[in-house]
């Protein structure tokens, strides 16, 4: 059975020297600062808090925190005990130790591939390696054995763009996060507290890159010194309390990787024995003096930084960021270069500006300039020649295991307020079997999906002579009260002109299972206020209950036959709703359960003759859905289905008498950037007659377009409608595009007037983004035998 331990305790600190050196067995005095850090030796206890990106994006903040340190860096201390991470030496044995110091970014970093591969066909013997940001990910897995081929398939064929982007498919979300969009509401990064708001950290909480750094060095995460990795290995990271290098010598190779990573304000940092890590390249951008303090006599360095930019006086504000930031890094690296001497080798590609720090889709260049690079310095490389060419390198390979190993255990350190039990039971890691990297970060990524997870990771342990799995899961700090927004806008600019902006407060988790509550504040035209109750009944998440209780107040229009506006009425109306709900996986529901409603309509626009009049409903109701969209406004592929019936009566409190069938179709398909859609829709009431309040409303993109939002009215509808979007661009996930669709349907007051050839044809043309106000699509409308017209929509789904 899987154990457990909820890791309440504080970390146990550990001493992670500066970059004097490698850290040491507990106690002992570290070099920098001469601070006194505590560790028992094998202790494995690493909090990340996750993150990551890329340096163009760095904040003014993440610059001006390390500055002081960074530019004014120690060396080395010189009473500082030489103990040497190169290899041992044999009485006999006088070879100079020849060491690796890899230097950060960012996709500049995939050069190093092509200097390594340069270094392995001239037989070169590398003792020890250090790395810093990219050049960690690239020294890592070396040092862990991976060999150079491999590494080179990993870097191009990467999606790079996935990779450094936490958010999950619309698809594979969790149903309840999918309702979010039909409830036109967007998680923004920020917490609400008795302390006030509260940002993230960091743009990105690094899932997945972290997800691929596990996976990659699976082989070797079972080990604990960084010693024994195939290759002696040191991974650089700066304190974000103190600016001073932190080097990396033991514990998760992975994490340690991904802390070196942790570009500020794009990548949330991350904890590790209580430290709090940035990128190194703050403060070491070439490690140069640490690879020296492993033990290496001769030091191959190879600088990918990019270089300062020439600015005048009128800069933008960005851009005289992104030089600080160049400065600090700019700066640790002369002063690092400048320790070289002439036994040692400089390979520093002409990057230019031909890839710059963002640009990984540009990774066959990257390597050709590295080739370049290493092809120049062949000479000085060769004289370190300490073998034969040969098709096998000379590398030693003693990897403890290359393949999955058998799970024998299974633990968790879990900081969140979720059981134990439920994120163990969204996991699934079978023990006594290999372990299978693609199923393990497939159910994270989904656990991730809850939304309230900054990160959820794992590791290998080897403990008395047995394989582990160790889980990590660690809240988000602005949590567990979340701002969600959103902005419900439509217009056509001849005077019918609607808009609501929301605002919500997210309360999760309120229980161990994961329950949730919201309450959501909507101003404008149509204001309300709603609170909402989610609660799992079971570990799994499958059966659950929901509870509405809300002020609305909606706007119903009233148009004649010519389609002009004679009426508007303003309805108020106090609701609850209360409902048992199934879920199957991220796939859809079903449920059943009652809705009641009691209000007043009065004429607020048009005939003052016309009546006001208040109204009850009380319902049963009863609906399957099935969401697999990639989106909900501009759909790309998937399919979506919604099957619902509605039973009125008056032994449920209603005062009007009625029955409602409810379906809606549609799937979407692309092939690169163009995508068709299709749909129906078909709603009915099948007995009795519906209330002004529960009558079908139709207008807009893909439910008539060429009519205004909620000017066609009926007691029954039905439609077919076909699309076409094509993709022009994508900002930071973001979609732009144009598109076009053609409808067929109508709105009627009886269903024997339903008939196929009384429906009216419309069309529109529309270009659309996906923007973070919400969904924005500007366009014309046209229908048979009426007017075009103009529209604008913001958050209404397509």
């Amino acid at each position: 059975m899987p154990e457990s331990t909820t890791g309440r305790t504080p970390p146990e600190p550990c001493c992670s020297c500066t970059s004097s050196g490698p850290s040491h067995e507990a106690p002992v005095r570290c070099a920098a600062g001469g601070r006194l850090f505590a560790r028992h030796p094998g202790a494995r206890r690493h909090w990340p808090d996750p993150a990551s990106s890329m340096r163009p994006a760095m904040l003014l903040v993440g610059c001006m925190l390390a500055a002081a340190n960074a530019m004014a860096q120690p060396g080395p201390a010189p009473d500082a005990p030489a103990i040497s991470a190169c290899g041992v030496r044999g009485p006999d044995d006088t070879r100079p130790r020849i060491g690796l110091a890899l230097g950060g970014g960012g996709a500049r970093g995939i050069a190093h591939v092509s200097v390594l591969r340069r270094i392995e066909q001239l037989g070169i013997t590398v003792d020890c390696v250090a790395g810093t940001s990219m050049g960690a990910l690239v020294g890592g897995l070396y040092a862990s054995g991976m060999p150079v081929d491999e590494m080179e398939r990993l870097v191009v064929s990467t999606d790079w763009k996935r990779l450094f982007d936490d958010t999950l498919p619309r698809s594979e979300r969790s149903y309840r996060r999918k309702q979010d969009d039909r409830d036109a509401l967007t998680t923004v990064g920020v917490g609400v507290g008795r302390d006030g708001l509260r940002l993230s950290p960091g743009v990105l909480q690094g899932e997945r890159i972290l997800s691929m750094f596990e996976r990659a060095t699976l082989g070797v995460s079972a080990i604990e010194r960084f010693d024994a990795l195939p290759i002696p290995f040191r991974a650089v990271a700066t304190d974000l309390n103190t600016g001073e290098a932190v080097v990396l010598d033991r514990g998760s190779l992975s994490m340690a990787m991904r802390a070196s990573m942790s570009l500020p304000g794009v990548f949330q940092p991350v904890e590790i024995d209580g430290r709090v890590l940035l990128d190194g390249g703050l403060a070491n951008q070439v490690p140069v003096d640490v690879v020296r303090g492993m033990g290496a006599d001769v030091v191959i360095a190879v600088d990918v930084g990019t270089p300062l930019s020439t600015l005048d006086r009128n800069a933008s504000v960005l851009a005289v960021v992104s030089q600080i930031s160049g400065m600090m890094t700019t700066g640790n690296t002369r002063r690092q270069l400048a320790t070289l001497t002439s036994r040692d080798v400089l390979v520093a590609p002409r990057l230019g500006e031909t890839v710059a720090t963002a640009d990984f889709e540009k990774a066959r260049e990257a390597l050709r300039i590295g080739e370049e690079a290493a092809a120049a310095a062949h000479d000085a490389l060769a004289a370190l020649r300490t073998a034969t060419p040969a098709s096998e390198p000379a590398r030693v390979r003693d990897v403890a295991a290359t393949s999955a190993p058998v799970v024998e255990f299974v633990r968790i350190d879990n900081r969140t307020d979720y059981a134990d039990e439920l994120l163990l039971t969204q996991l699934r890691i079978p023990v006594g079997e290999p372990l299978d990297p693609d199923a393990v970060e497939d159910r994270m990524l989904r656990a991730y999906s809850l939304g309230t997870i900054a990160s959820i990771s794992y590791e290998m342990l080897r403990e008395d002579g047995r394989n582990g799995v160790l889980v990590r899961a660690r809240p988000k700090p602005q949590g567990p009260n979340y701002l969600q927004l959103g902005l419900v806008h439509s217009s056509d600019f001849e005077g019918a002109f609607e808009s609501t902006l929301r605002a919500a407060i997210l309360f999760s988790p309120l229980s161990a299972y994961g329950a949730e509550g919201r309450v959501t504040l909507a101003i404008g035209s149509e204001p309300g206020l709603a609170g909402e109750y989610f609660h799992p009944l079971d570990v799994a998440n499958r059966n659950l209950l929901y509870a509405r209780a809300a002020y609305d107040n909606p706007n119903i229009h009233a148009f004649d036959a010519s389609g002009n506006n004679i009426a508007t009425y303003d309805v108020r109306m106090f609701g609850l709703r209360l409902q048992a709900t199934r879920e199957f996986g991220n796939h859809g529901a079903a449920a059943v359960g009652t809705q009641f409603r009691k209000g007043r309509a009065e004429v607020e626009v048009g005939d003052p003759g016309l009546a006001a009049f208040d109204f009850q409903q009380g319902s049963l109701f009863a609906f399957l859905n099935i969401d697999r969209l990639d989106s909900l406004f501009f759909p790309r592929s998937g399919y979506y289905a919604s099957l619902g019936y509605t039973v009125s009566r008056d032994w449920l409190g209603s005062d009007s008498a009625f029955d409602q069938l409810d379906l809606d179709a549609l799937m979407a398909g692309s092939l690169g950037r163009h995508t068709l859609q299709s749909g129906v829709r078909y709603h009915a009431t099948t007995s009795g007659q519906a209330p002004i309040q529960a009558r079908y409303r139709l207008g807009g993109r893909s439910r008539l377009a060429g009519f205004r939002i909620n000017e066609l009215t009926g007691q029954h509808y039905a439609l077919a409608y076909v699309g076409y979007s094509y993709q022009l661009a994508e900002f930071f996930s973001r979609s732009a595009l144009i598109g076009a669709t053609l409808e067929y349907g109508n709105a009627w007051e009886r269903r024997e007037d339903m008939r196929v050839g009384d429906g009216i044809l419309n069309a529109s043309l529309y270009a659309g983004f996906d923007s973070w106000l919400g969904p924005m699509t500007a366009g014309y409308g046209w229908r048979q035998g009426g007017e075009g017209l103009i529209f604008l929509e913001i958050g209404r789904p397509f």
